[in-house]
């Protein structure tokens, strides 16, 4: 007998793979993580297939690594790809920020302040993941404002890496007080209608991961991929390299 899962397969895929994508940038299942079809497919209760669409996509996203014939793994966090992602989003962000200030009303002013008051409180309660729901919704509001959507459900899709490294700095002494801090300082410029400012106070927000980095792989280096990871094909055959 087929589950009510099972009978609206189109669903049961997008389910599965946004289940198992929450739960990678969440780190309910943390950087190494062997998963495999049979697994999944027993906890959501559905046939393998949907849990094989679901690894394909996730693996495009470069949140699992899949080796043929052998297993399928979380992706240990790739401090390049957390480059390039924040290269993306600064790139969005810094190019909204004009349009959503000349279409920022008051009601809007307000909002922020209240998502400022909600991050406050989810972090007193130790709420990490409301903390950063809360981060990404004070962002969003830049994106909607600015009549610019798509630009973040780029960022949410493409930004995995980057998702999971700042989920890590919350969990830090100290770096979250930091990221209110910023998020007020940002709202002051923002209140003064000021452009340049408003960029100035938002690339070092953005940056601010740079200077964590180092803390967060002493902290939890088996999370991090190596500098030089090797692919598991990359294979030496002897004679001449390949390239110089």
């Amino acid at each position: 007998m087929k589950t009510a899962a099972e009978s609206r397969p189109g669903n049961v895929q997008d389910s599965v793979y946004a289940s198992l994508r929450k739960s990678i940038i969440n780190l309910n299942l943390v950087p190494g993580t062997v998963i495999s079809e049979k697994e999944i497919s027993l906890r959501y209760d559905v046939s393998r297939t949907p849990v094989r669409e679901a690894f394909i996509h996730l693996s495009k996203e470069g949140l699992v690594k899949v080796i043929p014939q052998r297993e399928t793994l979380v992706s240990l966090i790739d401090l390049d790809r957390v480059e390039q992602e924040l290269f993306l989003r600064e790139s969005l962000e810094m190019a909204v920020l004009e349009p959503f200030i000349n279409r920022c009303r008051p009601e809007h002013i307000a909002e922020l302040e209240e998502i400022v008051k909600i991050q406050t409180a989810a972090f007193d309660r130790s709420e990490y993941i409301n903390f950063m729901n809360s981060d990404d919704r004070f962002h969003r509001v830049f994106f909607e404002v600015a009549g610019h959507k798509l630009g973040w459900e780029v960022l949410e899709s493409m930004c995995g890496h980057y998702y999971r490294v700042r989920l890590l700095t919350v969990w830090l002494n100290g770096i979250v007080q930091n990221i209110v801090s910023q998020h007020i300082e940002i709202l002051s410029a923002i209140k003064k209608k000021d452009v340049r400012e408003s960029r100035l106070k938002l690339g070092r927000h953005l940056h601010k991961l740079h200077t964590e980095e180092n803390m967060l792989q002493e902290k939890f280096p088996e999370y991090f991929a190596s500098a030089r990871e090797n692919d598991d094909f990359d294979v030496d055959f002897g004679g001449f390299p390949l390239s110089s």
